[in-house]
């Protein structure tokens, strides 16, 4: 009887694998291969990959996609070691896999659990706020570096009197310096919640918070400014292809104020590429008069960077594991 449960468990374990693939198959489709314009996009891609030397300014990019990623994972691995070890190539799995299964959910919360199905050991719960934790690091980076270069911009392109200007670029490093600060004090969460009767049975899964040092979270945001710094290098390599002769400091800027309105939009992946290419287009329309390389390249980073990782997770998504749970 106990190996008939067990039987079925897995069977259904088998499904629900499919059926995540699937889905994420289903979405990339219907997002990207089932547009008519999907042809349009592949042609000037070709056109603009044979000009000069794009051919290895492609590759170049493409390139940096696993840097990307690859630097990704090893920021994860340095967080989950605290409750479970994984080799970097494990690690990597995961990340892609939580690419997959954020596809389709708000906000990419999927991520999380594409993520933490790949551990043996761990604890779900603890999995994930570690997770969340190491994700932070990355939306620090990215307001850091947008309420910086926000100063850069609105003193450029903004016109607003010089009081209002200053003070709002004193609220944004204000801004900028609480958002590093509150993350490399994140053991404070902890601390809180212990003074709070409604979250006290969850008190032993919050200590997760105080696991890492300033130190350890230093590094974290370290390799998460290296990143950010990677997939925007991408971003300007890719305007170059595409025609757009710009300053790699000015598209910087712009590049860095389109991550971060993005970051206040929530959104679903597959419905990000309209967006991104309408919210590049609206910044670098303050320097470029043809928009529309602007608005490929960030289509075309898009699909380098989040569409074809996810394709490769989702054959990672048959490495989960169902794990087990904390005995209370």
């Amino acid at each position: 009887m106990e190996q008939s449960k067990r039987n079925n468990s897995k069977k259904s374990w088998l499904l629900v694998k499919f059926l995540i693939a699937g889905a994420s198959l289903w979405f990339i489709y219907q997002t990207l291969l089932g547009k008519a314009s999907l042809k349009e996009w592949l042609e000037v891609i070709r056109v603009a990959v044979k000009t000069d030397n794009h051919p290895q300014l492609f590759a170049l990019v493409m390139l940096m996609m696993l840097i990307n990623w690859s630097l990704e994972a090893v920021k994860w691995r340095m967080m989950i070691s605290k409750i479970e070890t994984l080799g970097f190539f494990r690690s990597l799995e995961a990340v892609f896999s939580g690419l997959t299964v954020s596809f389709f959910t708000p906000n990419r919360v999927g991520e999380f659990a594409g993520r933490v199905f790949h551990l043996g050991k761990a604890d779900r719960i603890e999995a994930t706020l570690i997770t969340v934790v190491e994700n932070l690091s990355q939306l620090i980076i990215t307001l850091v570096a947008g309420s910086i270069f926000s100063i850069v911009y609105i003193h450029h392109f903004v016109s607003i009197p010089d009081f209002i200007r200053i003070a709002l670029s004193i609220l944004l490093f204000l801004f900028a310096l609480s958002c590093v600060l509150l993350y490399l004090n994140v053991s404070i969460l902890q601390r809180i919640s212990g003074n709070s009767k409604r979250v006290k049975s969850w008190h032993h899964y919050l200590r997760v918070f105080s696991l890492y040092s300033s130190r350890e979270l230093f590094v974290v945001l370290f390799l998460a400014a290296i990143r950010y710094l990677v997939f925007s290098t991408q971003f300007y390599l890719l305007l170059i292809l595409f025609g757009i002769q710009i300053n790699f400091w000015l598209s910087l800027v712009l590049i860095s104020m389109t991550y971060f309105a993005m970051t206040i939009v929530p959104t679903i992946a597959w419905l990000e590429l309209g967006i991104r290419g309408t919210v590049a287009a609206y910044f670098f329309s303050a320097v470029v008069l043809d928009i529309s390389g602007v608005v490929n390249a960030s289509i075309t980073l898009w699909i380098i960077n989040v569409v074809v990782p996810a394709l490769i997770g989702s054959l990672f998504v048959f490495g989960f594991k169902l794990g087990k749970r904390r005995e209370q």
